[in-house]
């Protein structure tokens, strides 16, 4: 029985579908551009996650330039109190050979590097914190340090942390307020579409009512006519996607090349399951609150 009326269900809503073409393809089209724009929004946070993430890591990293009269006894102790210190990922001693080493391979300072008399370089502790709201502190600990080079004591960048965590917060406030504004979009066009076939089918729904029909057996074509309409925007949007994706990332790598962004193929994966899934769920709960106003039983 349970089969039997599924399989009705299904040819319903098929049917269904295809008896109100010009309607369901306006509303697949609707669908797809909206799902299309929650596409775009996922790729351009993934992208933004990418290049926030490659400044995290460099920014996470802070050196701790050691004055060169320091003992080493004094930067060892240091370096343990930092290793020990909860916030702290990993703490490594650089140095001041290593330091100058370092600069001379840095392609950056060939020119730099055959000017330099001698080695001007301090020794230096490079500490990695685990989260980024906590280099400022431990920037503090060490300019505390009596062993730390009073002029130049660390390279912490205090405004350009702050700015770049306020973006990543503001950043997922836009695109939740974004997604909640085309889940409202899609949810009414769905139902106005479920509206279209209730109308075109209001003799058949009062004949099935008068027989008894339950209340699954008239609602359940409409919910999966809505989980159809939305599963065919998702797969088109989707394809659109999947295709434009790499070329628009080429593009945009080209023209701002200091921006770390780059093309992630396992990301195609996840951005499927959001689509197709997010789709289908748009499209049964726009029809089953289409169908439950329109569909009095």
């Amino acid at each position: 029985m349970m089969l039997r009326n599924l399989k009705f269900a299904l040819n319903s809503a098929w049917q269904s579908f295809w008896r109100n073409l010009a309607v369901s393809l306006a509303a697949v089209l609707s669908i797809t551009l909206i799902l299309i724009l929650g596409g775009v929004n996922l790729l351009v946070g993934h992208a933004f996650s990418q290049v926030l993430d490659g400044f995290k890591d460099k920014v996470s990293e802070m050196s701790v330039n050691v004055a060169d009269d320091t003992p080493l006894q004094t930067v060892y102790a240091f370096r343990d109190q930092l290793a020990a210190d909860p916030r702290v990922a990993g703490v490594t001693f650089v140095t001041k050979a290593e330091a100058l080493q370092q600069f001379q391979n840095d392609p950056n300072n060939a020119a730099l590097a055959q000017q330099i008399d001698g080695n001007p370089l301090d020794a230096k502790l490079v500490v990695r914190v685990k989260n980024l709201s906590d280099v400022s502190a431990i920037d503090a600990l060490a300019r505390q340090w009596p062993g730390v080079d009073p002029i130049n004591p660390t390279n912490y960048q205090g405004d350009f942390v702050n700015r770049m965590l306020q973006l990543s917060q503001w950043l997922g406030y836009a695109g939740i307020g974004l997604m909640a504004i085309l889940v409202v979009v899609s949810v009414v066009i769905v139902m106005n579409t479920i509206r279209t076939a209730v109308y075109h089918r209001r003799k058949e729904i009062e004949v099935m009512k008068l027989v008894g029909a339950t209340e699954w057996f008239v609602r359940g074509p409409f919910v999966i006519e809505g989980v159809m309409t939305g599963l065919i925007a998702a797969a088109i949007a989707l394809s659109v996607l999947v295709i434009s994706y790499p070329p628009a990332v080429s593009r945009f790598s080209a023209d701002i090349s200091f921006i770390p962004l780059s093309y992630d193929p396992t990301f195609i994966s996840s951005l499927a399951r959001d689509l197709l899934l997010g789709g289908g769920l748009l499209g049964a709960v726009g029809s089953y609150i289409g169908v439950r106003r329109f569909v009095r039983l």
